[in-house]
Order: structure tokens, then C-alpha cells, then sequence
């Protein structure tokens, strides 16, 4: 059962994170903005969002465009910081308990400091769902929004970075991606032995990326591409990957390498679990693609237990017993949580040089961090 200062403290919680991101967040908008205010400027003559005349470069068109960016952009940021914050929020809370008094009266009545524990706690895990909730939800629903330019959200352009699919041994490449349209500008595919006698390079104009329906395999229908089907000489396996297009100068190529895939592949924080999982059981993919793509599954799946074992390291060292002064308290626990912090990285970088397996280097710290929140309760003030 919540007693009425349980929900005081949650009010506190919820007040110190929330007003912890707007000010964060406001920083980095600040900074941001006036440092690319260039290509703010550049797209004012081709969005008229806000119904003023294209062109005219008013400042309401500015403003609307940097609005629109920095709303998209909010999600990424709140998925980089609300750990932070959570931490943090959790140390204020209690650093203001200390301050005002509030805490000697509590222990007096023979309540336990970690009963007080028990709402700090709740909220974590409500950050947490809402941490989630962004990550699975929001983030891939606006993935293409969040990687546009400045000043041209209405595009979804993108750099290609070449692709050698493994599991049928064709590179990809092309000029320009475009994420909202799955389409690609300049498409080049490389046919490699055995398929074709010799290595050939099809070039087509655009090619559209066809996810895979129970009708067909997923691939990519090429556009005006040279050679044609006609003029390849392609071996019998070979002719149910490269199939031939509704048109002369059309061809579908078999492929699970999307549009995805060939833009920021290694940033998995913009794709859903679900699809993190499917990159991982992807045979296209190489072995130190798929060992970071573990990595990171790995890591989301942890974060939450961390969150919550780091606010509740915290509270022996802002709480702590014989203390001299709040603030000294509060310098022990960033240093404490930097220590922590360090480990977690050495880990995740033993992880990535193969030192250890990818689980492992996402759970030890868990198992690490974990032990030495039940050690130092000792130090807590009761």
C-alpha cells in the first residue's frame, strides 16, 4: 500500500526527470541549432509547412522546420539520456530528503531506509516502459524522419554503404537511398562465380526494394537495367535468386539485404527488437556484422536491469552512514557510478574484440553491478 509520502516522493522523482530533460534537451537544441543554422536556412524555400509562401524565407518558416526536426529528434535524445536521468533523478530525490530534513523523522518512526527504496524503485521501472515503449514503438516508426537532413524533412536521402550478401554472394551498391520510398538511385549489383561465368556488374537507373510476401521472396526489382536478363549467362541454382522482370529491361534479384541494411547498418538503435533478431538470423550478413548486432541485443535487454540496480547502488552513498556532508556524499557517488560505468564499457569492449562472447559481455556487468548494490548496503544511514 503507496502512503501519501510515497507519492510525495514519486511527484519529486517524475518532476526531477522531467525538468532534467527539458533543460538537457534545451541545451543541446541551443547548441545544435545555432550551429547548423545553415542548413535550417537552405530548406526554407522548399517546405511551407505553416502555409507561408515557399521561398520567402520568414522566420516562421525557420522556426517551423527546426520544430519539426527537433520533435523527431527528441526520441533519440531521450533514449541516449534517460538512463542518466534516471540515476540522477533517483540522487536528487533523496539529496533533498537529507536537505530539508525529511529523512531523520522517517527513521525515527522505525521505517527502513530502503522502504523508502520501494517508489523510487516503481518509478525506475515506469522509465523504464516508457524507455521501451520509445525503442520498439516510436523510434522505427520515425526512423527515416530521424536520419533527414537538416531543413529537408520531406526527404529520406541516404549515402549507400556497399553490401556483400553471404548468403548469395552478391554485392550492393548504389548512388542514393531513399528510406520512406525503399527505393535506390543507381543500383549496382555485382554477380560473382559460380552464378555467372565470369563477374558482372547490373546497373539500373532505381531499383525498389519488394518485402517478401507468401508469394514471392523478398529482393530488389530493378529499373532500365543493363545488361538485361536475356543477355546474362547464368547458372541453373543461380536462376532462383536472378529472376527475370514484368519487362525486358526488368529484373528481380532475391536478396534479404533492404534498404535498411545499406544505411547506418551498424546503428541497430533505430530498428525494434524483433527486427534486431531477424538482422541476427539474417545469413546475409558477416560474422562481425552479427556478433555486433548480438552485442547490442544483448545490451537492450540489460538496460533496465541496470537502470534500476544503479539507482539503487546509489542510495548507500548519498545516504551514507557518518557522513560529513551531502555534498561530499554526492561527489563519492559520481565518482562510484563512473567506476561502474567503466567497467560496463570494458566489458562491452572485451565483448566486441572477441575477448568474450556478446551475453557475456552484456550480462557480467549486470552480475557485477548487481553484487556490489547488495555489498555496500552496509554503508546506508539507518
Amino acid at each position: 500500500m503507496f502512503t501519501t509520502f510515497d507519492r510525495y516522493l514519486l511527484k519529486r522523482y517524475f518532476h526531477v526527470f522531467v525538468i532534467g530533460f527539458i533543460a538537457t534537451y534545451g541545451l543541446y537544441v541551443v547548441f545544435d541549432g545555432f550551429t547548423n543554422i545553415d542548413g535550417f536556412q537552405s530548406g526554407v524555400e522548399n517546405v511551407s509547412a505553416t502555409g507561408v509562401e515557399e521561398g520567402d524565407g520568414s522566420s516562421t518558416s525557420l522556426l517551423w522546420i527546426m520544430l519539426e526536426y527537433y520533435l523527431y529528434q527528441s526520441a533519440i535524445f531521450f533514449d541516449m539520456v534517460s538512463p542518466i536521468l534516471t540515476v540522477l533523478a533517483g540522487v536528487v530525490v533523496f539529496s533533498l530528503m537529507v536537505r530539508h530534513g525529511e529523512l531523520n523523522p522517517v527513521l525515527s518512526a522505525g521505517i527502513p531506509t530502503y522502504r523508502l527504496a520501494i517508489p523510487l524503485a516503481l518509478a525506475t521501472i515506469i522509465v523504464n516502459c516508457v524507455i521501451c515503449l520509445n525503442q520498439e514503438v516510436i523510434i522505427p516508426a520515425i526512423a527515416d524522419k530521424v536520419q533527414a537532413e537538416r531543413g529537408d524533412m520531406g526527404s529520406s536521402a541516404q549515402f549507400v554503404e556497399p553490401v556483400y550478401d553471404f548468403s548469395t554472394r552478391i554485392m550492393i551498391n548504389g548512388q542514393e537511398l531513399f528510406l520512406t520510398e525503399q527505393k535506390m538511385n543507381k543500383a549496382e549489383f555485382v554477380l560473382s562465380k559460380p552464378m555467372v561465368h565470369t563477374f558482372v556488374t547490373v546497373k539500373s537507373e532505381f531499383a525498389v526494394y519488394q518485402k517478401q510476401t507468401e508469394s514471392r521472396p523478398g529482393g530488389w526489382l530493378l529499373k532500365q537495367a543493363s545488361p538485361r536478363y536475356q543477355e546474362l549467362e547464368i547458372a541453373e541454382f543461380a536462376r532462383d535468386i536472378i529472376l527475370p522482370g514484368a519487362e525486358p529491361d526488368e529484373m528481380f534479384i532475391v536478396t534479404d539485404v533492404g534498404c535498411d541494411q545499406l544505411c547506418n547498418r551498424n546503428l541497430s538503435s533505430l530498428i525494434s527488437t524483433p527486427d534486431l533478431i531477424a538482422r541476427i538470423n539474417n545469413p546475409s550478413f558477416s560474422d562481425l556484422s552479427i556478433r555486433k548486432q548480438k552485442l547490442d541485443l544483448h545490451s537492450r535487454l540489460t538496460r533496465p536491469l541496470m537502470n534500476l540496480i544503479a539507482v539503487l547502488i546509489s542510495i548507500p552513498f548519498v545516504l551514507r552512514k557518518e557522513s560529513r556532508s551531502l555534498i561530499l556524499n554526492i561527489a563519492v557517488c559520481a565518482c562510484v557510478m563512473g567506476g561502474l560505468f567503466g567497467i560496463s564499457q570494458c566489458f562491452l569492449y572485451m565483448g566486441s574484440a572477441k575477448l568474450i562472447s556478446p551475453d557475456q559481455a552484456a550480462w557480467f556487468p549486470v552480475i557485477t553491478n548487481g553484487t556490489l548494490a547488495a555489498w555496500f548496503t552496509k554503508q546506508v544511514q539507518t
